[in-house]
């Protein structure tokens, strides 16, 4: 075989890039990546195109890496690092020195990548505010994106910790309990729906961490990630009272790790957390009937389904991280969801 080759995208070759896309994240894929005004990379070898990376200019001296994309059979072969070595040198020559990159939360290849060129994976409000307004709605985007985190690259952040972890946990439940408030808060459900729901939501968050624990710290120490993707969006939809789910995960406690050791713990963890939201559905159908007969019924329901879906934007969520695992595994776990549900709702 021939050396991989990297080399500028032109509109002849998109076609294959978004092949390769659809390959590393799902058909839906397609619906989301850019079609024009491409700015980027491809990895090619023997005529086979490997992967490609889009970058994107966003404001003066603001870029992203906006997608960056491997196809699963060339995993091994250091695809990933080169097209990125090569998005960072581009945006480097053209004076693009704050960068964003969007990283699935439990894609620790991409971690360590990112991590190793000096970006930070900060919290939502540092990458939403303090950049120019031009870039807003575009980073904005970014940060409804479930099980995601952006990246930054930024001088000012040099001191920061390369992940945030000062009261993750904590953190995770508060923004829980105002979620399981707004349910009736703002949708006017009365009084004991309020409580049910003020309860349940940190609840099933907390179920949700005690379960996946010992799952994960079989892999060594590790500590628990706050989310991050997906709370402006589960933010603005408690407004009208519905329940998105943000949840966070348990990661290894080093800055660096090796994705092929963590992945079997972290999908036994993930799985661990899915099934409890089946307990706590079985338990709440059976012994709190009225608010489960008002609405509950369906918030855990809708719940337990988003974590069935296991393409790109959803490929965060607990089936997908399954799935990644095994197979056999994910389609008993959707088996007993489906079951579950259509017996007990």
């Amino acid at each position: 075989m021939s050396e991989i080759q990297i080399l500028p995208i032109d509109p002849s070759i998109t076609s294959k890039t978004t092949e390769v896309a659809e390959k590393a994240f799902g058909k839906f894929v397609r619906l989301m990546i850019p079609k024009k005004n491409l700015w980027g990379f491809y990895a090619v070898q023997d005529d086979t195109v490997l992967g490609a990376v889009y970058i994107k200019e966003i404001a003066p001296k603001e870029g992203v890496l906006e997608w960056i994309f491997v196809d699963p059979k060339a995993h091994g072969l250091s695809v990933g690092k080169k097209l990125a070595e090569a998005g960072f040198n581009a945006m480097k020559n053209r004076g693009l020195t704050r960068q964003f990159a969007l990283v699935r939360d439990d894609n620790t290849a991409s971690w360590n990548m990112f991590a190793k060129e000096d970006y930070k994976q900060v919290s939502v409000i540092k990458s939403l505010f303090g950049y120019h307004i031009k870039s807003f709605p575009e980073r904005f985007m970014y940060s409804m994106a479930d099980h995601y985190s952006i990246w930054v690259k930024d001088e000012r952040f040099h001191d920061v910790p390369t992940h945030p972890r000062k009261y993750a946990l904590i953190k995770t439940l508060l923004f829980a309990a105002w979620i399981g408030a707004s349910l009736s808060l703002f949708s006017l459900r009365g009084v004991e729906f309020f409580w049910t729901a003020l309860a349940m939501v940190p609840a099933v968050t907390l179920v949700r961490m005690i379960a996946g624990y010992p799952l994960a710290r079989r892999y060594g120490p590790v500590r628990y990630d706050a989310p991050q993707g997906g709370t402006p969006l589960a933010f603005l939809l408690a407004f009208i009272g519905t329940w998105w789910p943000t949840f966070g995960m348990y990661v290894p406690s080093e800055d660096y790790w090796k994705d092929r050791d963590f992945l079997p713990y972290a999908a036994w963890a993930r799985f661990a957390s899915w099934m409890s939201m089946i307990l706590v559905f079985i338990a709440a159908s059976i012994f709190m009937t009225g608010p489960f007969e008002s609405d509950l019924n369906f918030y855990l329901a809708f719940i337990i389904g988003v974590q069935i879906i296991p393409f790109f934007p959803l490929d965060g969520m607990d089936g997908a991280v399954v799935l990644r695992h095994s197979k056999l595994l994910y389609v008993a776990s959707v088996m007993l969801s489906i079951v579950t549900v259509l017996i007990f709702y």
